[in-house]
């Protein structure tokens, strides 16, 4: 009986242990200070739009050439004993440029000269004869013949003479250069090419879409021509279009020549961007305010506010804003981390167009 009534007493005892511990582990978590964790705020930047112009414009590649390319080719045939120049030379128009062996051409001169020498004794001997009616009207015209065509001949070998010092057609700079002392030059292939580096042009293939456009306003085209990888840039103006589309690639081709081409150098890749109608006195937004997907945020009661927008006009700078907006703040920075009704924190600098 007495250890029944041990066992009794043990088991209260723990329910009362076990009692004053959950009282207790209650009353310390009800009288707790509860802390709650609020997210920062996202920070943000700015612009309102700004009463400006958009031009509508239209980009194209292309590679800078000369608007005149002229090959260097010798007239006559031989082997070539000086060369003056290299490439990137400059030369000037008549300017000798290489020397082809001439003792052949000599050769053909004395030989000419000779015969023209012995014609023309003829010639005199008959027409004194004829002069004299002791020689036909027929004898006299044919040593006549023969005269005019020895002279011709002696003409023609000093002409091919004076063609073994090879002469610059064109005043320009030479961009491809073959030739070589000691090498054979003949008038089937050139030995260099010049270039005139004062008028380079861009010849564009733009697609039949466009043809309208730039033909209707090509008074008023604002055309600007860019080498990106050295960061420098020209005007240019249309110097010809065709005037058929090719039915094959619905292409035409677009002639434009630089204003300012110091700088460029032939053959680079360069951007052409052409400008064919402005948008005056719209409000506009920078370009990095648009998200790729189409989409903007505007600042609402301190809240982050999603907007899918497609503009009418726009560049690669800039865009036309929305319509009745002119006076909200776009996100310009920050906004690709965000969802739409986010609080956000707008920066002190943010509120002005950059």
């Amino acid at each position: 009986m007495k250890k029944v009534t041990g066992t009794i007493l043990r088991f209260l005892i723990l329910i009362i242990v076990v009692l004053l511990m959950f009282f207790g582990l209650r009353a310390y978590f009800s009288n707790r200070e509860v802390v709650t964790y609020t997210a920062p705020l996202s920070p943000v930047r700015t612009v309102k739009p700004v009463l400006s112009s958009i031009g509508k414009e239209v980009t194209f590649s292309g590679y800078i050439e000369s608007e005149k390319m002229v090959p260097i080719v010798p007239f006559v045939s031989g082997t070539i004993l000086e060369y003056s120049i290299d490439q990137g030379s400059a030369v000037e128009k008549d300017e000798v440029v290489a020397r082809i062996d001439s003792e052949p051409y000599r050769l053909q001169v004395a030989q000419a000269e000779a015969q023209a020498t012995v014609y023309e004794s003829a010639y005199e001997r008959v027409k004194n004869l004829y002069e004299a009616n002791a020689a036909t009207l027929q004898e006299f015209e044919g040593v006549e013949a023969q005269r005019n065509a020895a002279n011709a001949q002696l003409e023609l070998a000093q002409l091919q003479l004076s063609y073994a010092d090879v002469k610059a057609p064109a005043d320009g700079t030479v961009v491809i250069n073959k030739g070589t002392v000691g090498s054979v030059a003949t008038n089937t292939d050139f030995l260099a090419v010049i270039a005139d580096m004062d008028n380079l042009i861009v010849n564009l293939s733009v697609s039949a879409s466009y043809y309208d456009l730039i033909v209707d306003n090509l008074d008023t085209l604002d055309i600007t021509v860019r080498d990106t990888s050295r960061g420098i840039e020209s005007k240019a103006s249309v110097v010809s279009y065709a005037p058929y589309i090719d039915p094959l690639s619905r292409n035409f081709n677009l002639k434009i020549k630089l204003e300012n081409p110091e700088k460029f150098t032939l053959g680079s890749s360069v951007q052409v961007t052409v400008i064919y109608e402005n948008a005056e006195n719209i409000y506009t937004l920078p370009s990095n305010v648009l998200r790729l997907d189409g989409t903007l945020y505007y600042v609402e009661d301190g809240k982050a506010r999603l907007l899918s927008y497609e503009p009418e006009t726009m560049n690669d700078d800039f865009f036309e804003a929305p319509s009745g907006m002119e006076d909200a703040l776009f996100i310009i920075e920050g906004q690709n981390s965000l969802f739409d009704g986010q609080s956000v924190n707008v920066l002190e600098d943010s509120g002005e167009n950059i």
